[in-house]
């Protein structure tokens, strides 16, 4: 299995199987139109989309060493510094080869703000960053991080992320990670890599194909589904306890788990009453609750933000297409009208965004469109498998897979299709990026002292 699309051609075929030999469960009447938009709540557009002109002029001056030699891992500290600040798509950076503003109107030199930092060498290695609003202006904000030789990286992401909160308040996407599915000897299994590619970590041995990773919000589980012989189960994997649980098992196939924004319940395909229909469960356990009803196959939900409507892959029209509903079922409404194949939502976490796969001419292509569907723009190109969107949870970045290079590979890039890199570059065959939300310990990093405004 190369990829997620692959995969449903063939998970709708082996549901059509499971189907016809279960019963069919009898179809339950929906809610009148009248009273499902008496039930009906709008999706709220959470957060404005940031505009380039409103972009932070940020003059980086660089971090610099008291001694004269050039210490490799301030050389890494600086390189990823740059690279992290310049991903996160909120600053307009100028680099310390630019001289900085400090003749002219004062308004103009307020403009700026200035970055830059104190490298030294001891018994650990510490650093001291400032922000200033002016380059002759005292510092509003200063940390000094205390860090072991080996964590320029992941100190790195530890500032820039503390630069973008003091500087714009958004969520640091410089520290999260993305799991994915890695194809191990023939199976795909469970990894994971922090957002620009490092750190690589296997989670699963379960020797059975893992797919449609799914990280919880609180960033601690990962809901993935695991395919043995004819059936698939959902399990939860929790990352303290390096351990995964059972969440749903059932005959048939159960898969694409979906965690609602507070983290308390899991939405999830499944087969068990003879046809794929989307149902939600509380994590804690208790009665699934069923939310479609018909004789086609639905798959792919996805919470809205809000966690008032869920996005869902449905071939009710004899094509999968997008459709949106409730959270109770009702108010079902179809959001891609073009394509004889959409498939794989992912609800940006700003509200205002719906990513999806389309197959066009060129291949199977990432689109991105407003929940209300009335205008939608292609973000990839080209020939091949672009597909399984994931949004960063800043919402300024969409991972995602892509045979470009003749291997499924993980790639970011931003809402417009622009900034592509590539994430993996192995030989391994990955699919199904889920984007963790912003994690906590990132790595062994201590704060000497704190100035904040």
């Amino acid at each position: 299995m190369n990829s997620s699309l692959h995969n449903r051609s063939i998970l709708f075929f082996v549901i059509i199987v499971v189907s016809s030999i279960c019963l069919r469960a009898p179809l339950q009447a929906q809610d009148s139109t009248t009273a499902a938009e008496a039930k009906h709540i709008c999706e709220v557009f959470l957060r404005s989309r940031v505009a380039l002109a409103d972009r932070i002029l940020l003059h980086y001056l660089g971090v610099k060493s008291g001694d004269s030699l050039t210490d490799p891992a301030a050389d890494t500290l600086n390189q990823v510094l740059v690279r992290d600040l310049t991903l996160c798509a909120l600053f307009d950076l100028r680099l310390p080869n630019v001289k900085p503003d400090t003749v002219g109107a004062a308004h103009l030199r307020r403009a700026v703000t200035y970055l830059d930092g104190v490298y030294a060498v001891g018994l650990n290695l510490r650093v001291k960053m400032r922000l200033r609003s002016d380059f002759n202006a005292k510092p509003f904000w200063e940390k000094e991080y205390q860090f072991a030789r080996d964590k320029a990286r992941p100190i790195a992401h530890r500032i820039a992320a503390d630069v973008i909160r003091q500087c714009t308040g958004e969520p640091a996407i410089t520290e999260t990670r993305i799991a994915f599915s890695g194809q191990v000897d023939g199976v795909k299994e469970l990894f994971s890599m922090t957002f620009d590619g490092f750190d690589l970590v296997r989670h699963t041995w379960e020797k059975n194909p893992v797919l449609s990773p799914a990280w919880s919000p609180n960033g601690k589980q990962i809901a993935f589904t695991s395919f043995g012989v004819y059936q698939a189960d959902i399990f939860i994997y929790d990352l303290d306890a390096k351990s995964s649980r059972p969440f749903f098992s059932a005959p048939g196939v159960d898969q694409a788990p979906a965690w609602s924004p507070d983290g308390q319940w899991l939405a999830y395909s499944s087969s068990v009453d003879g046809n794929a229909e989307i149902y939600v469960c509380r994590t804690d356990g208790g009665v699934a609750k069923r939310l479609t009803y018909s004789w086609s196959i639905e798959t792919s939900p996805c919470w809205s933000p809000s966690g008032h409507e869920i996005a869902y892959t449905s071939d009710q029209l004899g094509k999968p297409q997008v459709f949106i509903m409730d959270t109770d079922g009702a108010n079902q409404r179809r959001l891609t009208m073009i394509g004889e194949y959409n498939d794989s939502p992912a609800w940006s976490p700003r509200g205002d965004l719906i990513a999806y796969v389309r197959r066009d001419t060129d291949g199977f292509q990432i689109y991105v469109t407003d929940p209300r569907g009335e205008r939608h723009v292609k973000a990839t190109t080209g020939p091949g498998y672009n597909m399984d969107p994931s949004w960063s949870p800043d919402g300024m970045r969409i991972a995602f897979t892509s045979d470009r290079t003749g291997i499924f590979q993980i790639y970011t890039m931003d809402i417009y299709g622009r900034g592509v890199e590539i994430a993996t570059t192995g030989t391994m065959n990955c699919s199904n990026p889920t984007w963790s939300p912003v994690l906590e310990n990132m790595g062994d990093i201590g704060i000497n002292n704190t100035k904040e405004p």
